[in-house]
């Protein structure tokens, strides 16, 4: 981001707004971000189950092609390579401890747009969900806070708007993935004085401009909408893909901005900057309503993938899983093996007279089928051998190494683990896990308070004492096995499936039953 703080909110005399500078296109990357684009790819890889969402397949990337093997061989190992959701459930599984969480106190004019926070529809539980998810997987997440569309020349206008049910009079929330806020400027960067604001000054993010993809193997039909998870594509697209967008303070109020990136074969870049709508101005508001939500309460724009080490375990067990049911499939059956028709250097013996010489050709192919001969010369022979394949244990015992790993750090309790867990044990045995839910936990109450701080200082409303969230986590350990009652353990005994001890054990009896045998004695 430029260092000045008003480079971003010119306007020239006739109050259009001004193109970037040269040095300084909208689509300019903050050096955190791109020091993560490969982290971020591959942990969008292992969620998407490695390819995009217009089909292209990404397996490729992390199942390389063999030394010296053949093309068509190599094409049906990628097929056959079906990648688990192992990393997306073991994510969804961290959010959905992260579910249940009690409003208290809300604004009218959020309770009344409950179910539909973005304008789009979304729940306001579904659109925390999805940044949870957004925040487990990438690090973090941007949630924007974006003023009404429709403006009103009093109050009263604009109350009367908001009963009749103009969603458009209310602000709308947005979720901003990490990959695409792209630039960032905070006030303790140098360069600016001090302003009255407690977050950026100055943010730039982009979006996909709405052409939805269409379905895949599907003619004449609808596209299909994306959703915020996946339509991006993990991978940067093309420039004119995007709608660039700043937000900024200025000494006026908040300036909202829109550019797009037009091909210019005379730029640098092949791209330049062209207006994508008029400036809009938000006067005296010189704090800027974007809320960074982070697993690990980083500052703004920063914070470490917490389940990046669970990605890494995703693509080795997915690499050895490929090799392994590889593997499988080649010693399933005997080879046959022939000796005596090739010198030691791999090449076919000569056809003369004395036998000597080697022909320059390989050896071809040897076809057997139930009408198949072959005639072998003296010297050679042809047999059936068995592959032992030593190795398959050794793969079989590293894959479940591997799922145990991947299980424990994903708080799944294994199917065949014994009993169920408690909480105490689920938390023991993924330290790391819980310190990731209790961090998250943290900052979501603390998430929830500014949003509904920011959305009462849009709407001009009182914010009540005590508005908030809260949260309680809650693991999802398989349910404890039901006990039976006095009447079955009754029924147990006079089966004979209990003796009369374990009964009076079970049923609290025993001291009381020893009590009475001793004053009888006495």
């Amino acid at each position: 981001m430029p260092n000045c703080r008003r480079s971003r909110t010119r306007t020239s005399a006739d109050g259009a707004p001004e193109v970037p500078a040269a040095d300084q296109p909208p689509w300019l990357e903050h050096p955190n971000l791109s020091g993560l684009r490969d982290r971020l790819q591959l942990v969008y890889d292992c969620w998407s189950l490695l390819k995009l969402p217009d089909g292209t397949s990404r397996r490729a990337v992390y199942l390389p092609r063999g030394v010296e093997e053949p093309e068509s061989c190599y094409l049906q190992r990628l097929e056959a390579a079906r990648p688990t959701g192992f990393f997306r459930d073991a994510l969804r599984t961290y959010a959905g401890m992260l579910s249940r969480l009690q409003w208290q106190e809300l604004p009218d004019s959020l309770s009344r747009v409950l179910t539909d926070v973005d304008g789009q529809g979304t729940d306001l539980g579904l659109f925390l969900f999805l940044a949870d998810l957004l925040a487990l997987r990438d690090g973090g997440c941007l949630i924007l806070l974006l003023p009404p569309q429709h403006r009103w020349p009093s109050e009263g206008d604009r109350l009367e708007a908001i009963a009749r049910g103009d969603r458009l009079s209310l602000p709308r929330l947005q979720l901003v993935p990490r990959g695409d806020l792209l630039n960032w400027r905070l006030p303790t960067d140098g360069g600016s004085p001090a302003l009255p604001a407690s977050g950026p000054l100055a943010i730039v993010w982009r979006e996909p401009r709405r052409t939805a993809l269409p379905p895949r193997y599907a003619s004449g039909n609808s596209s299909v909408p994306t959703v915020v998870l996946d339509a991006h594509g993990g991978l940067a697209a093309d420039l004119q893909a995007w709608t660039y967008r700043s937000l900024s303070v200025s000494d006026d109020g908040l300036v909202l901005q829109s550019w797009l990136a037009e091909p210019n074969p005379a730029e640098p870049s092949g791209y330049s900057v062209s207006s994508a709508g008029p400036l809009e101005r938000i006067p005296q508001r010189f704090d800027l309503p974007a809320l960074w939500y982070s697993a690990d309460g980083a500052a703004f724009g920063e914070g470490d993938l917490p389940h990046l080490g669970l990605a890494h375990q995703y693509l080795n067990h997915y690499r050895c899983r490929s090799e392994y049911e590889d593997l499988l499939s080649r010693t399933a059956l005997p080879v046959g093996v022939r000796t005596g028709l090739v010198d030691p250097y791999g090449f076919r013996k000569g056809d003369g007279a004395d036998g000597t010489g080697a022909s320059p050709h390989r050896p071809q192919r040897l076809v057997l089928s139930s009408s198949s001969f072959m005639d072998l010369p003296e010297g050679a022979s042809f047999q059936w051998v068995e592959i032992e394949a030593r190795s398959l244990a050794e793969h079989r015992a590293y894959l479940q190494q591997l799922e145990e790993a991947m299980r424990r750090d994903a708080l799944s309790p294994a199917l065949a683990g014994g009993p169920a867990r408690t909480e105490l044990e689920v938390s023991l045995a993924a330290g790391q896990g819980s310190a990731v839910l209790q961090s998250l936990a943290g900052q979501k109450v603390s998430l929830c308070s500014s949003l509904l701080r920011q959305w009462s200082t849009i709407t001009a409303e009182r914010l009540c004492e005590g508005a908030g969230a809260c949260l309680e986590v809650t693991p999802l350990a398989p349910p404890q096995k039901p006990q039976p009652t006095v009447s079955e353990w009754l029924q147990l005994h006079e089966r004979g499936v209990v003796d009369a001890t374990e009964l009076r054990r079970q049923l609290g009896l025993e001291t009381h039953g020893a009590g009475a045998q001793g004053d009888g004695a006495g």
